[in-house]
């Protein structure tokens, strides 16, 4: 494993090294089996390198690692709790700005240092995204979201399967507002033929307390 400077100064690893056996769907991987996935493969079969990273980091690097598309399906779906999660955390902590939450961190660090103990690292991310939620559920304050954004932002520089918040392009956002003015019409009609439209080219509309948001299925 080798650990570099992010540009912030902070450490986040560059390279993970396993070193046990590797199988593929349940078979030990071999050129001459040709049972062996290429990055370029899994990107043309529509998964994100980011997917493939939560995948490749989520066993001990000392034990026998089983490579599955299912898997990969498993990692998108993680990376979409969690996404779900910080979007929503976002919205609540506007502008405001705070330090990681301590005892988390302290958790996650530990399970690092217990000999790279990366199923204990993911469960404190999980357990930490289930307590974020329940905090959302009930009208978590700005600050609170604050320091969970720095939260995760911390244990990200070690993860690295973190994305930036994507900008909604201007068409988008212009008919999520006629969206919304069609429904305030009770043109109903109008606003589900807005939102198919949407869907066709690849984005939702999520009603938050917020007002409607725009996302990328």
């Amino acid at each position: 494993i080798a650990q570099s400077e992010g540009a912030t100064g902070s450490p986040f690893v560059k390279h993970w090294l396993h070193g046990a056996h590797l199988l593929v769907e349940g078979k030990k991987m071999s050129k001459s089996l040709g049972n062996y996935f290429t990055l370029g493969d899994l990107r043309k079969l529509g998964h994100e390198g980011r997917a493939i990273r939560q995948l490749m980091i989520s066993a001990h690097y000392r034990e026998t690692f089983n490579f599955t598309l299912d898997g990969l399906t498993g990692a998108r779906s993680a990376l979409s709790r969690i996404d779900e999660c910080l979007a929503k955390l976002r919205e609540s902590a506007g502008t405001d700005k705070s330090e990681p939450e301590p005892d988390v961190i302290e958790k996650f660090t530990a399970a690092l240092n217990d000999d790279l103990n990366m199923s204990s690292a993911w469960a404190t991310v999980f357990d930490w995204v289930r307590e974020t939620n329940r905090q959302l559920a009930a009208e978590i304050s700005p600050e609170k979201a604050a320091a969970a954004l720095a939260t995760w932002h911390r244990m990200d520089t070690v993860l690295g399967v973190g994305q930036e918040e994507e900008s909604v392009p201007p068409n988008i956002q212009g008919m999520v507002e006629e969206r919304t003015a069609a429904r305030k019409d009770r043109d109903f009609a109008k606003a589900d033929a807005i939102r198919d439209e949407l869907q066709q080219i690849g984005w939702t509309i999520e009603d938050t307390p917020n007002g409607p948001r725009a996302k990328r299925i």
